[in-house]
């Protein structure tokens, strides 16, 4: 026998060398604490973001998701870039008014501090969960030193403002309008209209961004209203324009578009406005 001849009988009776297969490095079980305070300072420690999942006893889809999303391996890897916490709801009663839980399940997403970045109410199945992991920000750092800036002056401006920025950016638009809303109630925002006008244009922004036109609309007609001149008003007009269109409010929308078109020749938002007329 050839040794062609011993090749082809090794492949046809399985004895031909297979290449290893490497075995799937297992992923480590998600670490649960029990306490706030204690998740608080490993959080602090390692500069993670935390999970923090209020549930009870008599909660069913607490129980569902305890037996099947946070059973699946996608869910303990994905949870490996946070500190986790659970709370029962009914022995932190303080705990769950500060952060006005008042369903279960409850999902927070905090930065180091605790501080509240995003939340879920709700069931969520495991992919669904594992999804929302993926999607937030692993990275706090900026998070982090913002918060300590509002722990030490939560009337600082600047910071509040640079705080709603980041979190549009981490696409977390509603508790960014959070902070946008705390940023113009504080003195130097009420006492200076150029200081309210780009806040109003942001908090204008996410609104568009969740899709409520209403909120939307009344961001930026306020941001009209103290602008007009400045070179923010042509973005301000523009969204505007975007919030009548989404709340259905056809006539005010051309009105708006056009006065912009008329009054702003060849800019860039003149032209978007050209473009969204002629979808009218």
């Amino acid at each position: 026998m050839t040794s062609k001849d011993f090749a082809l009988l090794a492949i046809l009776f399985g004895l031909a060398a297979k290449p290893a297969i490497p075995k799937p490095v297992p992923v480590e079980e998600v670490h649960w604490y029990s306490t706030l305070d204690e998740a608080t300072t490993a959080a602090k420690e390692s500069g993670r973001p935390m999970l923090v999942d209020f549930w009870a006893d008599w909660c069913a889809a607490c129980k569902v998701m305890d037996k099947e999303a946070y059973a699946q391996p996608a869910f303990a890897e994905a949870a490996q870039h946070f500190i986790a916490v659970r709370v029962n709801y009914d022995k932190k009663t303080a705990l769950a008014r500060k952060y006005n839980v008042n369903e279960l399940p409850t999902l927070l997403f905090t930065d180091s501090y605790g501080t509240e970045l995003f939340r879920h109410t709700g069931y969520l199945d495991g992919r669904l969960l594992t999804e929302v992991l993926h999607s937030l920000p692993s990275n706090i750092t900026e998070f982090n030193r913002l918060d300590e800036a509002l722990l030490q002056n939560n009337n600082d401006c600047k910071a509040l403002e640079e705080m709603g920025a980041k979190l549009h950016a981490a696409g977390l638009f509603l508790t960014s309008n959070d902070y946008y809303g705390r940023a113009l109630d504080t003195k130097e925002a009420k006492a200076a209209a150029a200081e309210r006008e780009p806040i109003l244009a942001a908090m204008g922004t996410n609104s568009l961004e969740l899709k409520d036109g209403k909120r939307a609309a009344d961001s930026f007609e306020k941001c009209v209203k103290e602008g007009a001149g400045n070179p923010q008003s042509n973005a301000c007009e523009l969204g505007l324009g975007s919030a009548y269109v989404l709340s259905n409010k056809k006539d005010k929308a051309k009105a708006i578009l056009e006065k912009l078109v008329r009054s702003h020749p060849g800019t860039p938002e003149s032209q978007q406005a050209e473009a969204m007329l002629k979808s009218l």
